[in-house]
């Protein structure tokens, strides 16, 4: 209910539901090179498979090469060839 209430506010004062919600924000360049924003933990790593926890839920993202570049507790960079990610509820 929480979320839902986020969600209206975010749309009647027409902010975003990024910053209300604490909703990911994934920034790809080219398949190399994503940043996520608020996100929760890291639940898997190696260099084929990382998992992540999100408000939104688990993202996984899988490739090659994989490499965590940059984390902060609001912020990742992962580099390497990435060949897919997806979101599990």
């Amino acid at each position: 209910m929480a979320k839902n209430i986020r969600r209206t506010f975010a749309e009647v004062f027409e902010l975003p539901a990024e910053a209300v919600c604490a909703l990911p924000v994934i920034t790809l360049t080219g398949q190399v090179d994503m940043i996520i924003e608020n996100y929760g933990g890291i639940l898997e790593y190696s260099d084929g498979k990382i998992t992540l926890n999100t408000s939104a839920g688990i993202l996984k993202i899988e490739g090659s090469t994989l490499d965590i570049k940059y984390m902060n507790s609001q912020c990742i960079s992962i580099k390497g060839a990435i060949s897919s990610f997806s979101y599990e509820k």
